[in-house]
């Protein structure tokens, strides 16, 4: 797959990403020498049963030129402003933004809230919802290595993950940075010429709660000085 080939918009389905049942315990404090009850790997094996049966992963991508990038500001082509005092560090070198939202889907979070209420199946919502976690983690790995892909084809690099309502350590340094959740609103103003199936909350969270949003830096790349197509 080339991504962004006809427009700087991109919507990629994702299958849905085997999980292992240690993994999932493991989340927990379960070790592998430990004696796991059953109903506790039961449990386990359920939640991840249910999110292969509920789980629609989904990712929207968006490339764009970086216009100014200096001290905490950074501004793309389209206008669109983002201030983090690490910008400068993180995006070092980057002429492009690859701004993403990343879903689940909503049979997950209401199979989640509905597991929460079922006082038979204590574990399973705990469970399900780490499991849906992990899931969004794998999905975001696939999409970064679509994106390493895509940059290759361009002579390019791709550079460091970012999200607003994260802290970043500062290099050098024990002090840590927050990109304010705020910024959200931004990162979704990139996508409001398109249809997408995630919503920005007044609060700056996403609805579907299993959601994730960022950014990822791209340069040229060290081997190759051709400009991006």
């Amino acid at each position: 797959m080339i991504l962004f080939k006809t427009s700087p918009f991109e919507k990629i389905f994702f299958s849905t990403p085997e999980l292992r049942i240690t993994k999932l315990l493991g989340v927990h404090g379960y070790r592998k020498d430990q004696h796991i009850k059953s109903v506790v790997q039961d449990a386990a094996a359920k939640s991840i049963e249910r999110l292969q049966e509920y789980c629609d992963p989904l990712g929207f991508f968006c490339i764009q030129e970086i216009k100014l990038l200096r001290g905490d500001k950074l501004i793309l082509d389209s206008g669109i402003e983002f201030r983090c005092s690490l910008f400068e560090t993180m995006l070092a070198g980057d002429t492009h933004l690859i701004s993403f939202i990343v879903t689940l889907g909503n049979e997950v979070d209401d199979i989640i809230a509905s597991f929460s209420k079922d006082i038979d199946e204590p574990l399973a919502s705990l469970f399900l919802e780490t499991a849906s976690r992990l899931c969004l983690e794998q999905v975001l790995r696939e999409a970064r290595s679509k994106l390493i892909e895509h940059a290759s084809t361009k002579k390019m690099e791709l550079g460091n993950r970012m999200a607003p309502g994260y802290s970043y350590k500062v290099k050098n340094s024990s002090k840590r940075v927050m990109w304010e959740l705020e910024e959200q609103r931004n990162l979704f103003d990139i996508f409001k010429d398109f249809n997408i199936s995630v919503e920005l909350m007044e609060s700056f969270t996403m609805l579907p709660r299993m959601s994730r949003s960022g950014i990822f830096g791209l340069r040229k790349s060290s081997i190759d000085n051709r400009n991006i197509g």
